[in-house]
């Protein structure tokens, strides 16, 4: 008699697996989220008490900071939208009639601002543009007023943001091809009607979720806004509940109702994104025809000269501006030879510095969050792709929701979980919190790996294995995990690199005495020492590049 594969199944394995990632997942994701919402309805509930249900709701909607921070949030979050839709979508369009190669150098090149984090690109700025900056300085004009208002800090914040969007736009361009495009020429259609009446429609849904992504990613910031709007009293969401935690009186209950708030907005804007990616995708026909190279001489040399601009506006000046505050030794003796040295870079790793410590620190969190992140996401993405067994629905939405809390919320919800008397022991006020923020946060990056790797591999090599009397352990052991190996090892990368540069949680969580990269970089800018703070950012940023390049890599070969 012929036993079907799924016969064959380890029912045991597929229960542990379930309950083991749940069990997890509920201390890393569940438990933070949970405190939120228990500490934003009982006002009193740090004293054990569940009097007064909502009662601070009332006071906290109607306060002038909270309704401020909210709007405020928005206002950017829109005004960083329409900053990377202007950029984005004109490099996008140009971008379709450059050839494969030079293509995917342009490609390539307007992904670097992604790799300097957005603090230390506020910073960036600040130098060039403020009155007596570097740009004044060469130049003899600068960019103050525009700097430190609300045009400007959207401003920065899309030139950071931008690729994303271009990305997106550049992937549905392509896919629509020409077909449709000269189809519409021949009836007589002008370069205008062909763009608003073909190409638009069809890179619209896409567009619009590159939008809502990047609202939850303007909305979670901290770094840009604290450093350029805290400048001109410009307070959002991320920054009050900050000064809710770090000015007194503390104020738990405000951080909560504030945090669960930018908890919504994150998780509506995400869910349309989702929504949106599921209802529309792109249903062309097979024989479109591809983008081809065209334009010579001075159109090509236009076409270069635009993507030059933009390549040199995001990614030049700021990469300028670390690397010359680094090497000056006061920013007060101005951009002159004799002013420049190698000092704050020696100053770094002279002897058993703070730096040093700060690095030490950083590179040992970040190599635990990416093992265990990578093991954590190996087990439930098998268990959601493979197992599917009862409850798995659980599973999948808590492997979701990281998605989907900002940062911020998440340090706010490890403070309100950690930080209470009846625990007979607690991470808080040690580096296991941190490791747990980092944990969270990080989680979405190796589960969209391994997810989307465990559903290229057929399940005909699970079945051949059963069929041959292998049970799920061995299948796991034997034939997955060594497929799965290098999408592994390459998620876990991804994960050590932007760990290794994560601010807000360092900033909320960190132990008395202990620095991480984030917040020694952060710290410097706030005492004036400038170029240290800089020459450790552009070791920073070196390091994520080539380990975000590495993993990227890894899993390009791995996907091919």
């Amino acid at each position: 008699m012929q036993v079907a594969p799924s016969q064959i199944r380890d029912q045991g394995l597929r229960y542990v697996m379930l309950y083991g990632s749940l069990l997890v997942l509920l201390v890393v994701v569940a438990l933070p989220v949970i405190a939120i919402v228990l500490y934003a309805i009982f006002p009193h509930l740090n004293e054990g008490s569940f009097a007064a249900p909502f009662s601070q709701f009332s006071a906290q909607f109607h306060s002038s900071t909270l309704v401020r921070a909210t709007i405020n949030s928005v206002i950017l979050a829109c005004g960083v939208i329409v900053w990377t839709l202007v950029i984005a979508l004109p490099l996008a369009i140009v971008r379709q009639s450059l050839s494969a190669g030079l293509g995917r150098m342009v490609d390539m090149l307007l992904m670097v601002p992604l790799l300097i984090p957005p603090y230390i690109g506020a910073m960036a700025w600040i130098i060039l543009g403020q009155s007596h900056g570097f740009i004044e300085q060469w130049f003899g004009f600068n960019f103050h007023q525009l700097l430190f208002s609300p045009v400007g800090l959207s401003l920065v914040m899309g030139l950071h943001l931008f690729p994303l969007t271009y990305a997106s736009a550049n992937t549905a361009l392509a896919a629509t091809g020409r077909g449709y495009m000269e189809a519409a020429l021949i009836y007589g259609a002008n370069t205008w009607q062909r763009f608003y009446k073909i190409r638009l429609p069809l890179i619209m849904p896409a567009l619009i979720a590159s939008a809502l992504m990047i609202f939850v990613l303007s909305i979670e910031e901290f770094g840009t806004p604290d450093i350029i709007g805290r400048r001109f009293g410009f307070e959002v969401m991320v920054t009050a509940i900050h000064n809710k935690l770090s000015d007194w009186p503390i104020d738990l209950n405000g951080a909560a109702i504030l945090s669960l708030l930018l908890i919504a907005l994150a998780v509506i804007a995400y869910q349309c994104y989702r929504l949106l990616n599921a209802r529309y995708s792109a249903h062309l026909d097979g024989s479109q025809i591809a983008n081809p190279a065209v334009g010579h001489g001075s159109h090509q040399f236009s076409k270069l000269t635009f993507f030059g601009f933009w390549i040199g506006v995001s990614v030049g000046l700021p990469l300028l501006a670390i690397t010359l505050s680094a090497l000056m030794k006061t920013q007060s003796g101005g951009l002159h030879w004799n002013n420049l040295s190698f000092g704050a870079f020696i100053q770094l790793f002279s002897g058993v510095s703070d730096a040093l410590r700060a690095l030490i620190t950083s590179l040992s969190l970040a190599l635990a969050a990416a093992v265990l992140c990578s093991l954590i996401a190996l087990v439930a993405s098998y268990t959601l792709i493979r197992l599917r067994p009862k409850g798995v629905s659980i599973l999948e939405l808590l492997t979701v929701l990281p998605n989907a809390i900002p940062g911020m919320a998440v340090a706010v919800g490890l403070i309100l979980t950690w930080n209470q008397p009846f625990w007979h022991w607690s991470p808080y006020n040690s580096l296991a919190i941190l490791l747990l923020a980092y944990l969270c946060l990080m989680l979405p990056y190796p589960m969209r790996m391994l997810t989307a790797a465990l559903r290229r591999y057929p399940e005909s090599l699970d079945e051949a294995g059963f069929i041959h009397g292998a049970n799920d352990w061995q299948v796991l052991w034997k034939i997955l995990l060594p497929s799965l190996s290098s999408v592994t090892f390459a998620s876990g990368v991804i994960v050590f690199a932007i760990t290794t540069r994560e601010l807000v949680a360092s900033l909320m969580l960190a132990p008395p005495g202990v620095e991480t990269v984030a917040t020694y970089v952060f710290n410097q800018f706030d005492q004036g020492s400038v170029n240290i703070g800089m020459a450790m950012s552009l070791i920073t940023i070196v390091l994520c590049g080539a380990l975000i390049s590495l993993g990227q890599w890894l899993q390009k070969k791995v996907s091919s």
